[in-house]
């Protein structure tokens, strides 16, 4: 014999269940949301740390061995030795004419733009991040450049 009230307890179980699995559902994805969200940041912040490190070696070859007429940057792809699927490129960078004194002295014609873009590849897929510098630059000695400073 079955009560009239024996299907009570199932109405007020019923959704107190739907909302419990709601909930964990909301956690898990919010939860796996997260976790890509990070990943990508990492992996852009992988890029970024690529193009500072091309930005460096210029600098370092611009005030050591950069002969402006027989050498140009632009464009080549740079592995980064010991950093698997990180690499940079120059993207901008056009050296300007030695002005006629030898560094003691600058104006806006000495303000050169560079720019260089790293990239960090995972799974075939590249994360891209580009460094935009404004630098100054003199000529202590004919074909050479040394920079300055820059911003």
């Amino acid at each position: 014999m079955v009560s009239d009230g024996s299907g009570f307890v199932l109405i007020l179980v019923l959704p107190v269940a739907l909302l419990l699995i709601m909930t964990a559902l909301s956690l898990v994805t919010r939860s796996n949301s997260a976790s890509l969200a990070s990943t990508r940041e990492a992996r852009a912040q992988a890029a970024r740390m690529a193009a500072e490190y091309g930005f460096n070696q210029v600098m370092a070859q611009l005030n050591t061995q950069y002969d402006y007429v027989t050498n140009r940057l632009n464009g080549n792809t740079n592995q980064i030795p010991d950093s698997p699927g990180s690499s940079y490129a120059i993207v901008w960078f056009v050296p300007p004419p030695p002005p006629g004194t030898a560094c003691s002295t600058y104006d806006a014609s000495d303000n050169v733009q560079l720019i260089v873009e790293g990239t960090y590849t995972v799974n075939s897929v590249d994360y891209k991040r580009k460094v935009i510098r404004n630098i100054r630059v003199c000529a202590p000695a004919l074909n050479k450049l040394r920079v300055r400073g820059f911003k």
